[in-house]
């Protein structure tokens, strides 16, 4: 019953709070400072979650609250990313001027900003709980830091349907650098990268001797589960969208997508025709 719990919690997180931050970032353009209050309100509830439940490996609530404490930390960082607010300062698409010497570098410094805001609270969450005893939400939030970081990866280098419905149109320049021509070789090692974790997670859960450790383990498996199906998304012919209808204004959920139904439309450029090097967002 635990396991079980913890899976069905975890899914609805998943389906919630990806909702909820894709309504925040559609509301940003009339209501911007009340979207980052409220965004900014629930990261610090976040933090002092974290902080509250550090020593606390005892219990299953406190890996409960350690979990959707990293959750609500990540949800800040993903508003503030679609909101535009921290995201690189290149704001252009692929064949823009000015132009970068690469591909790969133009890449990066559309998204550079969120990146190293990432990275740096990575590192804090590292610095400050590295040697606690309830690890739940930095192992959480890394896990999902991680995934991120493959997903963005399959989308530069190559993925059949990467573009999704429910990029921004404030951050729609950012499909020019998708590549959707081709399924790279990268996308079958972080599948099985992802698959091989997703087992080891499985077997910790099963082997926890503690409610804690079952909690704490199978939330995070199911969360690596969930990535697991994202990154399947990113090569199957289904809208990922829909799942987030309610959660999205009623001409993106009416109106499909013309980038998405036209993927070769996003590699006509002359930058994108002569680079093929590698380089949701």
């Amino acid at each position: 019953m635990v396991f079980l719990s913890a899976v069905l919690i975890a899914s609805a997180a998943w389906w919630v709070a990806t909702g909820l931050v894709l309504a925040l970032a559609r509301a940003g353009d009339r209501y911007f400072k009340t979207v980052m209050a409220l965004a900014t309100g629930v990261a610090t509830i976040g933090v002092i979650g974290l902080a509250a439940t550090a020593g606390d490996s005892a219990t299953a609530l406190s890996a409960y609250i350690a979990f959707f404490s990293a959750l609500a930390l990540w949800a800040w960082h993903e508003t503030t990313f679609l909101i535009g607010l921290v995201t690189g300062p290149r704001r252009i698409a692929a064949g823009d001027s000015p132009r970068e010497k690469t591909r790969f570098r133009a890449a990066f410094l559309t998204v550079r900003d969120h990146e190293i805001a990432l990275f740096v609270t990575v590192l804090g969450l590292f610095w400050f709980m590295g040697g606690v005893e309830n690890t739940t939400g930095l192992l959480a939030f890394s896990l999902l830091w991680v995934m991120r970081i493959s997903t963005k990866l399959n989308i530069y280098l190559g993925a059949r349907h990467a573009i999704s419905d429910m990029l921004p149109d404030r951050l729609s320049y950012l499909k020019s650098y998708f590549r959707t021509d081709r399924t790279s070789g990268w996308f079958y090692v972080s599948l099985t990268g992802s698959a091989a974790l997703l087992a080891w997670l499985i077997h910790a859960a099963a082997m926890a001797e503690t409610d804690h450790g079952a909690v704490k383990w199978t939330l995070l498996a199911a969360f690596a589960a969930l990535a697991l199906i994202e990154h399947m998304f990113l090569v199957l012919p289904v809208r990922d969208s829909a799942l987030w209808g309610w959660a999205m204004d009623r001409t993106r959920k009416n109106s499909p997508s013309k980038a998405r139904d036209n993927p070769a439309k996003l590699h006509t450029t002359p930058e994108s025709e002569t680079s093929r090097a590698a380089a949701r967002a």
